[in-house]
């Protein structure tokens, strides 16, 4: 059988998968790709788009531009780091971790948008500034403003909430060692009271003995 098997040639090798190096390269070049491509396409379109959505949100007054801005500024900071911040407690599971993360990021695309519109470069955002400019002058300024107040909140909740709770933790250790002295010294009255009744109980058996057998004391008192 194995000269029959030698004299029918050698057996085709079944064709590898791809290396796991080529595959996750073909991977990243196209993550790079649609990457750039997605900052492209978005470079061009979302700063008018925004510029747009905040100049109809105003409604042509330029003073709602003010608390506007206060409000985007603020909340889309101040939320997201707190939101981001429960990422770190253990008691939750990776996917859930991640998923605060991500939820975090995605809450502070407003202020970013509001970023590259102040900020960019593009012909885009230079078009979106002179929409802001005629429109709603004062939305940038005061966005930036409280994007600064609703990172210092947020920093100052959680630092506060975590001196909170070191306190609390602290006081109801505290509190538990005071009851765990007190059920002691409890503890020690009891046995004291029960050594005590069981002394009085045996001194009460003892002198009733002593009653109903006068005849065994006398005859156990020696003569004179």
């Amino acid at each position: 059988m194995n000269d029959s098997a030698a004299a029918a040639g050698p057996v085709a090798e079944p064709r590898g998968k791809l290396p796991p190096w080529l595959v996750r390269t073909i991977f990243g070049a196209s993550a790079v790709v649609v990457l750039v491509a997605g900052y492209l396409i978005a470079s061009v379109t979302v700063p008018l788009m925004w510029a747009n959505s905040i100049r109809d949100q105003i409604g042509g007054q330029l003073g709602n531009s003010i608390p506007l801005g206060m409000f985007y500024g603020f909340v889309f900071v101040f939320v997201p780091i707190l939101i981001v911040w429960q990422a770190r407690r253990k008691k939750f599971n990776k996917w859930v971790r991640v998923s605060f993360v991500v939820l975090g990021l995605l809450l502070t695309i407003p202020n970013l948008l509001t970023l590259g519109v102040l900020h960019g470069s593009s012909q885009s955002a230079i078009d979106a500034r002179t929409i802001w400019a005629n429109s709603a002058n004062w939305f940038g300024t005061w966005s930036q403003v409280f994007m600064v107040v609703g990172v210092v909140c947020a920093v100052a909740l959680i630092v506060l909430g975590r001196m909170w709770l070191r306190r609390g933790r602290k006081v109801r250790e505290i509190k538990a060692a005071q009851k765990r002295v007190r059920e002691n010294e409890a503890a020690k009255v009891r046995a004291a009271k029960g050594a005590a009744r069981d002394a009085e109980k045996a001194a009460k058996t003892a002198a009733r003995d002593s009653r109903r057998n006068p005849r065994n004391n006398s005859s156990n008192t020696p003569e004179a």
